[in-house]
């Protein structure tokens, strides 16, 4: 009878591996280095094979194999060489031109640099380089490609240029800012500092987070000129310092999602974001939609002499619009790992019945795997997370699931970079 058969007995395992192809990720370094890594994934496949058990029924057979699929990857170093720049800040990579843009902040003295490198060989060879004011901490295309916007952190400033068909830049503007009175927090808002550029959804604005002077400016974009015009800005919470900020599209109504980085006071704001038949944006935050970026509860470490007030830095979304993630420094939150870490933090995009779509649903905090996370990207399918630790001087690559949103163990790393300021994928 078959309730007297024995179970399955599995003799033979065999292993298959196979090599998929090789992405590479640019890594830039205040110490003024760009270095190119290589991520190669390899797929590991154990087959069981069941043997039929003596006295199975006839007209019956077992199950298949059964086949068990795994990743593996091996980060290592391609190049590594010095911009002769004071302060490599940012990266920004035009993938289909292969042109990867170096923003030079120059946290020394003198002037700052944009650096135009091509990437069609698989590693940076310079081709064009532009002196710019000191301070450069990021940069966005906008204006279909053909523009591109630069904050300066140091020196209260945006710069435009236009970008001609070789991916030279030509400066369009320089815009300045002044401050009448110190911000709440004196030691971090003394004058104003624009810290980002992004593009709305809409492609219609330019918005700068402007630490020092807690705001958000928003500037309209002349689409045939692609010149900036400053309209009222978003104001945010007095010492907050924003920082950072995303978009995303609510999927119920239509509305799109601002979510807004409050560096000093290690916040994650929700606004819900309109267009107004009189032109602009307007802005208005979520029922209960602040959100402390290290979790319910948890305190934000105190500072010591020398040390900048907040913690919160970079805030990216998913490729599948489903959850937000920031990273935090030093708050060591996982001080007893190896080396001691500072956080990413996870949470779901939810529909609550007060906050209605786009209200946040903490996940949870994770290893960021090192010390100062001031910057990480996520591959296009979600499942990779590369994260630039500053402090640490490594970049490390971890896997990520993308249903739960969390992130699992460590697939790569380098040391020895330097302070890291950013890495991007070259995908």
């Amino acid at each position: 009878m078959l309730s007297s058969v024995k179970p399955l007995r599995f003799l033979s395992s065999i292993l298959f591996v196979s090599s998929v192809s090789a992405v590479n990720l640019f890594v830039a370094s205040y110490d003024g280095n760009l270095t190119t890594l290589s991520l190669t994934p390899s797929i590991s496949s154990v087959q069981w094979a069941p043997q039929k058990p003596f006295g199975w029924p006839f007209g019956h057979h077992p199950p298949g194999p059964s086949t068990s699929t795994q990743w593996t990857y091996s980060l290592s170093t391609i190049s590594t060489f010095n911009t002769t720049t004071a302060s490599p800040s940012w990266l920004l990579l035009n993938k289909q031109n292969n042109l990867l843009y170096l923003i030079d902040e120059n946290v020394v003295a003198g002037n700052g640099t944009v650096v135009t490198y091509s990437t069609a060989s698989g590693t940076p060879s310079e081709v064009h380089r532009t002196i710019a004011p000191e301070g450069g901490v990021y940069a966005v295309f906008y204006n279909s490609g053909s523009a591109m916007a630069i904050p300066h952190y140091t020196g209260s400033r945006l710069l435009s240029y236009a970008i001609d068909s070789t991916g030279n830049l030509k400066l369009l503007q320089s815009l300045s800012f002044t401050l009448p009175h110190p911000g709440v927090v004196p030691n971090r808002q003394d004058a104003p500092h624009p810290h980002e550029t992004l593009l709305d959804p809409s492609g219609q604005f330019i918005l700068v987070p402007d630490l020092g002077s807690d705001l958000v400016r928003i500037f309209s974009i002349n689409a045939s000129s692609a010149v900036l015009t400053e309209i009222a800005p978003l104001v945010a919470a007095p010492g907050s310092g924003p920082r950072h900020a995303a978009f995303t599209l609510d999927p119920i109504n239509g509305n799109y999602i601002f979510y807004l980085v409050g560096e000093i006071t290690a916040t994650v704001t929700a606004y819900r974001v309109s267009y107004p038949s009189t032109g602009g944006m307007a802005f208005d935050i979520l029922p209960d939609g602040v959100y402390p970026s290290l979790g319910p509860g948890h305190p934000v470490p105190a500072t010591t002499t020398g040390e900048s007030t907040g913690v919160t830095a970079e805030i990216a979304l998913s490729p599948d619009g489903k959850f937000v993630i920031a990273s935090n420094r030093r708050d060591l939150s996982f001080n007893a790992t190896t080396p001691p870490s500072d956080s990413l933090a996870t949470w779901a995009i939810t529909s609550t019945k007060d906050a209605g779509p786009g209200a946040l649903d903490f996940q949870g905090l994770s290893p960021a795997g090192g010390s100062y996370p001031r910057q990480f990207a996520i591959n296009k399918a979600g499942d990779l997370i590369a994260v630039g630790l500053q402090m640490t001087g490594r970049v490390v690559v971890l896997e990520r699931d993308v249903d739960s949103g969390m992130f699992g163990k460590e697939v790569g790393s380098v040391e020895g970079l330097g302070g890291v300021t950013c890495v991007v994928w070259d995908e």
